[in-house]
């Protein structure tokens, strides 16, 4: 006698428990239902949804999305229209990486924190956010086992998470964004002598490969300020100068007379103290293999390439636009797998129908009265009533 299977669903014409009968020729599954007898096939959609992902991820990623496909591009994206509900995510593993990159990048008023592996440019993980402060930051580090060495462009946010998170993580501060900094301060072709001195040593930074030349390099550091000191004391005072906008807004009547070109010498004389100008060159982290001075496989590679790819599909909707991004960094994962993700997500995206065991699930496809076998099934039976199993409707008698 045939017991009922736990994973029974309702016939959709008298509500009663359907149990499994069988297998058809080609293996599937067959229901049948207990007050009706009528009987159902089962197709396991899952090798046609893999390569419906496999197109989509394809369309999607590739350099020239806009090249001619044998239909049309309505019907393709009505096709793969599931696929946008499929949620691909990293599982922390808990490998420690020695040199870790992260950095954020707008996306439509939106921020992506991304950290990659500072080694081979392989993602590691990825934190959505409003903007880049610490506890964006915080949630991002939380997914990483703590790495040897933090290479990053120094904001506040990054530097407070780093030191919550990964207390004994050294930070190496990315040299190209120093440079930037300083020609922020000093513009292109400073009008000072001083200036144009200290921007000459700024550019020097990205040039140095050992470290004397780091010693040297900080020792020409001082001589500037030794030399250039009492400029840099100078002050304005605003009863000297009340026509000044900042005479208005200065707290004790006085600033900095040479201000842009004060921040800019302490900037790097401050990162010189705490040794994070020039980590890389550091024997003790260094010993295991070289560590990156810059940020540039982060933000030349793989935010680049994002946002060439949001460029390649500009007019995306806003949802759209923070899918394809998830998808764009969990394909330049370590080990990317679709598949996967399409196994763990649990459901079918386009029907929203819950598909635990795919290979046990009724389908909805023609129901046959009792004793008669589907499989065997062609149009000019006479007396053969086909319905929907989901909505109970007849499809055609």
């Amino acid at each position: 006698m045939r017991t009922r299977s736990k994973q029974a669903k309702k016939c959709p014409v008298c509500q009663s428990p359907m149990r499994k009968n069988g297998h058809d020729r080609m293996g599937r599954q067959r229901w049948q239902c207990d007050g009706c007898g009528l009987t159902a096939g089962t197709r396991n959609n899952t090798k046609r949804r893999r390569t419906q992902l496999a197109e989509f991820l394809d369309w999607l990623l590739e350099a020239a999305p806009q090249r001619k496909r044998p239909e049309s591009a309505r019907n393709f994206r009505k096709r793969v229209d599931w696929c946008w509900r499929l949620e691909p995510r990293i599982e922390p593993d808990g490998v420690v990486h020695r040199v870790v990159m992260a950095d954020g990048t707008y996306v439509n008023g939106w921020c992506l924190l991304t950290a990659i592996d500072g080694e081979d440019g392989e993602v590691l993980a990825w934190q959505w956010c409003a903007r880049e402060n610490t506890a964006a930051y915080k949630a991002l580090f939380a997914q990483l086992a703590p790495p040897d060495v933090l290479v990053c462009d120094g904001m506040k946010g990054i530097l407070k998470a780093r030191a919550q998170i990964w207390p004994h993580t050294r930070v190496q501060r990315c040299l190209v964004h120093v440079q930037r900094d300083t020609r922020a301060d000093l513009t292109s072709r400073p009008r000072l002598q001083a200036g144009r001195e200290l921007k000459k040593l700024a550019d020097a930074l990205t040039r140095i490969h050992d470290p004397e030349a780091a010693v040297r390099w900080g020792e020409a550091l001082n001589a500037w300020h030794e030399r250039w000191r009492r400029m840099l004391a100078e002050r304005t005072y605003a009863k000297d100068n009340p026509d000044d906008p900042r005479a208005a807004t200065s707290k004790g009547g006085w600033w900095w007379t040479h201000l842009p070109l004060r921040r800019a010498y302490l900037r790097l004389e401050r990162l010189f103290k705490d040794g994070t100008l020039f980590c890389f060159l550091d024997p003790a982290l260094t010993a295991p293999g070289s560590v990156p001075r810059d940020g540039n496989r982060l933000e030349g590679g793989l935010n680049a390439a994002l946002k060439r790819m949001l460029v390649n599909h500009r007019g995306l909707p806003e949802a759209h636009m923070r899918r394809a991004c998830e998808w764009h960094c969990y394909m330049h994962s370590a080990k990317p797998d679709p598949a996967l993700i399409l196994k763990q997500h649990g459901q079918d995206a386009k029907t929203g129908t819950n598909h635990d065991n795919n290979d046990d699930e009724p389908m909805s496809q023609p129901i046959l009265g009792t004793g008669i076998d589907w499989n065997e099934f062609h149009t000019g039976h006479i007396g053969t009533k086909v319905i929907d199993l989901d909505s109970g409707l007849p499809l055609w008698q």
